[in-house]
Parts: C-alpha cells; sequence; structure tokens
C-alpha cells in the first residue's frame, strides 16, 4: 500500500485535522515549497558545523592548549554529550509551547557556549563547558529543523522535503572539515568559533523576524506535565511502526557516519593515495547522495516509501558484497562506497517521512527520540567498530552487508506496523487506530 494514500488517516482527532498550519496535498506555490526547507536546512547545519567545522583544528588546539590528547578529544565529546540528550527535552517542550520559542531560546544557549569559548580560549575547562553549552543548544535546532517540515507538510510533499533536508543533512559533513582546515591554516583554531558565532548570530535574528510558528501551543488546561513525557517516549518505544522506521534511520545514518569516518584511512593507508587526491574522489560517493535524494524526491507519486527503502536496502547489499569480492582498487572502492551512498540518498528521507507521518500533536516529542537515537546509536557505533579493528575495506564490506541485511528486515516488516497513539494523554484515554 502506498504510503501516502495513508497520509493522515491514523487518527481522527478533528482538532488535530483543523490545525491551520499543515499544508494539504495540493499544488504549493513556490514559497511554500521551498522556504520552509530552506530554513530547515539552515537550522540542521548548526548541529553538523558545531560538530565537524572543529574537527580540522584539533591538532593545533592540542599544541596551543597544552593538554593531553583525552583532553583534547573531550572538546569533541563535550558536544555530543549536550547535543544528544537535549533534544529529548526540545521535542517535547516544543510540542507544549511552540516550535518558535523553544527554537530561539535554545540557539541563545548556544550562542552563549560559543561565546564562552572565544572569552576563555586560554583555558581549556571553560572551553570544554562551553562546547557542552554549545551542544545543548545546537540541539533545538537538529529538533526543530526535522519537525517544522512535519508540521508543514503531508504525504508526496512531506517526502520531497526530507529527500532535500537529507542530502543537506549528509552532504554537510563532507564540506564543514575543509572550511575548518582553511581557517585554523590561515587565521588560527580561534577563528572558527567567531564564525559558528557569527553564523548563529545571522541565523537568530533571521528566526526572530521570518521563523513563523508551526504548531500551537497547548492551552493550560491540556498542557502535558514531565509524566507525559516519559508516558509518551514509553509509548513510542512499545509501537512496532516507531521502532522499525526510527531503526532504518539510525542504522542508515550510522553506517554512512562509519563509511566516511574509515575511508579516508583505508584510501590513504591501504591505496597509498593522498589526503588532497582523496579529497578529490570524495565527490564521487557525494554527487551519487545527491543523485539518490533527487530520485526519491522524483519517484514519490510512483512507488511507496516501503519499497523505495527496500530497494535502497538492496542496492547497498550489492554495494557490501563488491567491496567483499571484486579487486581492490581506488576506482572499484570508491564505486562500491558511491553505490551506498546513493542507496542512502534514497532512503533516508523516506525512512524520516515515514516515522513521522502519523505523528501531529506529539511530532516534536517523535522527532527528539529519533534524533538523540540517531546520534547515540552514531557515535557509539562508529567508536565500537574502530575499536573493534574494522578498519579495513574487507571490514567495511562486511558491515555494510550485515547492515542491509537488517534494512531489508525492517523494512518488509514495517509495512503492516500500527504507530504508537498520537495523543499525550493516552494514559488516560483509549488509544486510536
Amino acid at each position: 500500500m502506498s504510503s501516502d494514500s495513508s497520509s493522515g488517516a491514523y487518527y481522527k482527532d478533528p482538532a488535530v485535522i483543523q490545525q491551520p498550519v499543515i499544508l494539504q496535498q495540493k499544488e504549493l506555490s513556490r514559497s511554500e515549497k521551498w522556504v520552509p526547507v530552506i530554513y530547515s536546512c539552515l537550522l540542521i547545519a548548526v548541529g553538523q558545523t558545531g560538530m565537524s567545522l572543529l574537527l580540522p583544528a584539533l591538532p593545533e588546539m592540542h599544541q596551543d592548549l597544552g593538554i593531553s590528547s583525552q583532553m583534547t578529544q573531550w572538546l569533541v565529546s563535550a558536544y555530543l554529550l549536550g547535543f544528544g540528550p537535549s533534544q529529548l527535552f526540545y521535542g517535547p517542550l516544543s510540542d507544549i509551547y511552540g516550535r518558535r520559542p523553544v527554537l530561539l531560546s535554545g540557539l541563545m544557549v548556544a550562542v552563549f557556549g560559543i561565546l564562552l569559548c572565544l572569552f576563555a580560549h586560554h583555558s581549556a575547562s571553560l572551553i570544554i563547558l562551553g562546547r557542552v553549552l554549545q551542544g545543548i543548544g545546537a540541539g533545538c535546532a537538529s529538533v526543530i529543523a526535522r519537525v517544522s517540515l512535519r508540521d508543514r507538510y503531508e504525504g508526496s510533499h512531506l517526502r520531497q522535503a526530507m529527500a532535500y533536508f537529507g542530502i543537506v543533512m549528509a552532504f554537510v559533513p563532507t564540506i564543514t572539515p575543509l572550511a575548518g582546515g582553511f581557517l585554523t591554516t590561515h587565521f588560527g583554531w580561534v577563528s572558527i568559533f567567531f564564525t559558528m558565532a557569527g553564523y548563529l548570530g545571522l541565523l537568530w535574528v533571521l528566526l526572530f523576524y521570518r521563523f513563523d510558528e508551526t504548531h500551537q501551543a497547548q492551552s493550560a488546561d491540556e498542557r502535558a506535565h514531565f509524566i507525559d513525557f516519559v508516558h509518551q517516549y514509553a509509548q513510542l518505544l512499545k509501537s512496532n511502526h516507531f521502532r522499525c522506521y526510527s531503526g532504518v534511520v539510525w542504522i542508515q545514518y550510522s553506517l554512512n557516519v562509519f563509511s566516511i569516518s574509515v575511508m579516508p584511512f583505508i584510501m590513504q593507508m591501504q591505496v597509498g593515495m593522498s589526503a588532497d587526491v582523496y579529497g578529490r574522489w570524495t565527490l564521487l560517493p557525494a554527487f551519487s547522495l545527491v543523485l539518490g535524494g533527487i530520485l526519491a524526491s522524483k519517484t514519490r507519486h510512483y512507488f511507496s516509501k516501503e519499497t523505495v527503502l527496500q530497494v535502497a536496502s538492496l542496492l547497498q547489499f550489492v554495494s557490501g558484497l563488491s567491496m567483499l569480492l571484486l579487486p581492490h582498487t581506488a576506482l572499484l572502492m570508491m564505486l562500491g562506497l558511491s553505490l551506498f551512498a546513493f542507496g542512502n540518498g534514497m532512503a533516508f528521507p523516506n525512512a524520516l517521512a515515514s516515522l513521522l507521518e502519523p505523528y501531529k500533536r506529539t511530532a516534536g516529542t517523535a522527532t527528539a527520540l529519533a534524533g538523540a537515537g540517531q546520534m547515540l546509536s552514531a557515535s557509539l557505533g562508529s567508536a565500537l567498530l574502530v575499536a573493534l579493528g574494522v578498519t579495513s575495506i574487507f571490514g567495511l564490506g562486511m558491515v555494510l552487508l550485515l547492515g542491509s541485511a537488517v534494512l531489508l528486515y525492517l523494512t518488509h516488516h514495517a509495512r503492516n506496523t500500527v504507530p504508537a497513539s498520537d495523543d499525550w494523554h493516552s494514559h488516560h484515554q483509549p488509544v486510536h487506530h
């Protein structure tokens, strides 16, 4: 069954159906089609740049600050410590109080954290504290970037928006390290924090004047409490629908993060390729990912989300096989990675749209749990695989092979699953199916 035909059919609550901010299945104007997607892409870049822009500067920071390697690693870990878990709070808060006030408040926390890094740039301890605050603030951008698209779009329009959003989400981490390296080389590592502060400051002003509320705040009578947060997260985790589609999102993102983190070592250590040459080779999988996202957008009217997800998983299975069976030349290895990236570009927007589509009242909560799990699974999974010594092309092929097999199972099983109730107070009221 095509998922578009089921859009909005899970629940018949009139209060949900009549929300004016949802753009129904009609032809959208150019501004309705693109402006919300542009805002979401600008927001998702907050979290991405906060992580990857600093990576090239770590060796210089290690030397200038005179800190240990473990302390240097905390400059990254501290950010993730704030970024991942904070999403679990921003999602429910945005469902209760609206997206706009939560977004503007969270971004101010991120700006404060960056300013602390700037003013205390001689103290590693204060920089680490600033990175925690930056991560806590950036978590709101990650949640609102996704959920504001869900607020505005339905069905095939949601799939199209998620396709372009997914391209930016995967593409930004491949570009920002180049910018971080340029800034560090020519202006020093402190310039990275100036750049982050400038970007967030300009974005905050833009959003303050131009970002419209996409979700009506709850009245005092219907406002959820802390126990409702816990209950809704428990309901989501019990739902086969959420587990299947969030599993697809988490695995797709984790495989992408692992492949782009281990492939430089494979190409430089195993093939003997220079970093500069490898940088040019990375354009091939990046271009393939963009093509996959465009294909996901163009075929949204013809194929169900589940069909596209299964085709993408099959392509990624072939990608893993190619790394195991074909000669390990630079061209064949990068073509194998490009095939995986193409499938990733197809799958990610469809999986994210399928995950969020049944939820309107509690879309922020569902988005927050999915986003926190995505970051946690990617960071822990990549660290575990590297610790186990999976740093060869054979090891990468096995990981892609096993990962795509799990994805095939999840997408097949997801077809007949029932979402959790889209209701904060479902433990007091009957569950709607």
